[in-house]
């Protein structure tokens, strides 16, 4: 009976683990050396860290323009609208990169600068 158990676990095994080994191929091919994969990941932090700093001055920007009175009105309600939208999109950055989710890391990169982008031409004047 106890030769019968454990032949049994080992189907129950075997059977978990072939849909999780058959998903692998999907994957694709890892990388081939552990610094690709090192540089790959200090190029999504250097691309993180510049939009931060990006987002930084023009957040600096649009502060100080509003204290000094130069940005008002409708102007500073879009700047506002634009400063809090470029900040979520960072967020969202920051999340997906701290769960390793590729995709939306990407898109929430480029919609940040994108947003920061508009901010600072607002900022300077300009409508983007």
């Amino acid at each position: 009976m106890r030769l019968f158990r454990g032949y049994f676990i080992a189907a129950a095994l075997m059977a978990c683990a072939a849909p999780a080994m058959s998903g692998c191929a999907a994957l694709g091919a890892p990388p081939g050396s552990p610094s690709e994969l090192a540089d790959k990941t200090v190029l999504d932090e250097k691309g993180l860290l510049g939009v931060e700093l990006a987002y930084s001055a023009a957040r600096t920007l649009a502060e100080i323009g509003v204290d000094a009175g130069i940005i008002k009105g409708a102007t500073a309600t879009r700047v506002a609208s634009l400063d809090n939208q470029a900040y979520g999109k960072l967020e969202l950055a920051r999340t997906a990169y701290s769960l390793g989710n590729a995709t939306t890391y990407a898109i929430a990169l480029e919609d940040a600068r994108t947003l920061i982008g508009s901010l600072l031409a607002t900022v300077k004047g300009g409508r983007p």
